[in-house]
């Protein structure tokens, strides 16, 4: 037993666990438990077992239960405590109260012991499947439809005084749940999985007429009804939640996390960088990201916070699209804008008359300025590249450009070089080497939890397990940086 222990002990795993427990203020642990219940397990011992479970991979309260009496590192940690498997779920939904906490601690640890100097990051997001099946998501018609079989089986089998359509019950269906306690949760299902559709819809109908979708392709997961319906890295529809990182770029340490619910990295730079700002006290000086974190309004917002964003544009100007003579159009980024009077130029050497400026909705709710010019009839009709020019059937061109393109045109023109190139280098091997690790190593790929406020205490859980196994593996060799 003696040499089991020693053994145990020099376990990296173990040791990095134990480096940061006896380094935490504690007290954010246990005021979560205090004041309700019986007495609790030391809070502090069911992080240890937590933080060693998911660092082998092993990231369902249902696995801590089971290895905290049974796995070697996890009785050592714990020192042989065993919670029941209910107060492990339960330790899970409490951690979303503390994570944030013990996450500042340990950023604050590594900047005092000089492993961090948090001065340059990278962010990226992916998607995690969420715990729902994808076989099973629906329009609010189908919905309905199976509310309404839920019901009638509930009045004429389990409650009389059920409200439901007095239509005979000749079957009951096979999806439906065998007891009545079973339809009882599949009732209050689908009944929040309605509130959430309804809410979409609502959303949907007082969104811009450009982002409205199709009102019958709205669809949601009873199982989870705040996950979102999208399509996942292997283009496999799914519900999902959007899990977005940034990490130093010379520790390889998560500086910050959020969770989201949307199937794409629109407008979540701001509230990110935000909080990361306030973790590294205002220390943040330079981002690097890709095309989908480089907006007008992203450049806008990290000036705002002071921090250089190293990303590509996207760049739909110089895009061009096949007309009817056969011919590709001229695109939009080869007509010359003055920035001192706003005045644009053809290719045919014509001023073209600006003829509105609109503000413009984004996704986000946010707006753009954006400005539209025409030229005339007459200078279209005789220029000689009016047939490059020219859209199917029109008359005169009209172009439409940001009011701020020329901060999108300075970023283009910044990243084109080696800059742009070695900036994205650097993102991949920081912040997708974190999500490398979570996914390959710590099970990242499907959530446990349903519902976001669970999702987001297991990513931030598993953000301190590998902030813990980075900071102890900083410290063995000496603070030697990334490559």
């Amino acid at each position: 037993m003696l040499q089991l222990q020693e053994n145990l002990k020099q376990d990296r795993h173990v040791q990095a666990v134990r480096r940061v427990i006896s380094r935490l203020d504690l007290e954010p642990l246990r005021d979560v438990y205090r004041g309700t219940g019986s007495k609790p397990f030391l809070p502090e011992l069911m992080l240890g077992v937590v933080l060693v479970e998911i660092l082998a991979g092993l990231t369902s309260p249902a696995h801590w239960w089971r290895d905290a009496t049974s796995r070697d590192q996890c009785k050592l940690v714990g020192r042989g405590i065993a919670p029941s498997r209910s107060a492990w779920y339960d330790f899970r939904d409490r951690a979303g109260k503390f994570i944030d906490e013990v996450h500042q601690q340990l950023i604050d640890d590594a900047t005092n012991e000089g492993l961090l100097e948090p001065r340059e990051a990278s962010m990226d997001g992916t998607f995690t499947a969420a715990i729902a099946s994808r076989h099973k998501i629906y329009n609010l018609k189908q919905i309905n439809c199976r509310l309404n079989k839920i019901k009638r089986t509930i009045r004429f089998v389990d409650d009389p005084s059920q409200i439901a359509s007095a239509k005979p019950l000749s079957n009951v269906p096979k999806w439906m749940a065998e007891t009545a306690s079973g339809r009882a949760r599949q009732l209050a299902s689908f009944r929040e999985a309605k509130r959430e559709l309804l809410r979409q819809i609502r959303d949907n109908r007082n969104a811009h007429s450009r982002y409205r979708r199709d009102e019958a392709k709205l669809v949601v997961s009873p199982a989870d009804p705040e996950a979102v319906i999208g399509r996942d890295k292997h283009h496999v529809l799914r519900p999902l939640y959007n899990t977005q990182y940034v990490t130093d770029c010379q520790s390889g340490i998560v500086l910050g996390f959020e969770v989201f619910r949307q199937n794409n990295d629109n407008a979540t730079l701001a509230p990110v960088l935000k909080r990361c700002q306030q973790i590294v006290r205002g220390e943040l000086a330079r981002l690097h990201a890709d095309t989908g974190y480089c907006s007008v309004l992203d450049l806008k917002d990290c000036d705002r916070l002071g921090i250089e964003l190293l990303a590509p544009v996207q760049n739909n100007m110089m895009q061009q699209r096949k007309l009817a003579n056969g011919h590709l159009q001229i695109p939009s980024g080869e007509f010359d804008f003055d920035s001192s009077s706003s005045d644009l130029r053809c290719p045919g050497g014509h001023l073209m008359k600006l003829v509105r400026s609109a503000e413009v909705p984004r996704s986000c709710g946010r707006t753009v300025t954006e400005l539209r010019f025409e030229q005339s009839v007459d200078r279209c009709s005789a220029c000689p590249l009016s047939e490059r020019c020219l859209g199917n059937g029109s008359k005169r061109r009209t172009v439409s450009r940001q009011k701020d393109q020329g901060l999108l045109d300075a970023q283009a023109a910044k990243m084109s070089g080696d800059l742009g190139r070695e900036s994205q280098r650097r993102r991949g091997s920081t912040v997708e080497r974190s999500f490398g690790d979570g996914k390959l190593h710590r099970n990242q790929n499907r959530q446990h939890g349903r519902g976001l406020s669970r999702v987001r205490a297991e990513v931030g859980l598993l953000v301190i397990a590998q902030n813990t196994l980075t900071l102890y593996n900083l410290e063995k060799r000496g603070k030697k940086a990334l490559p």
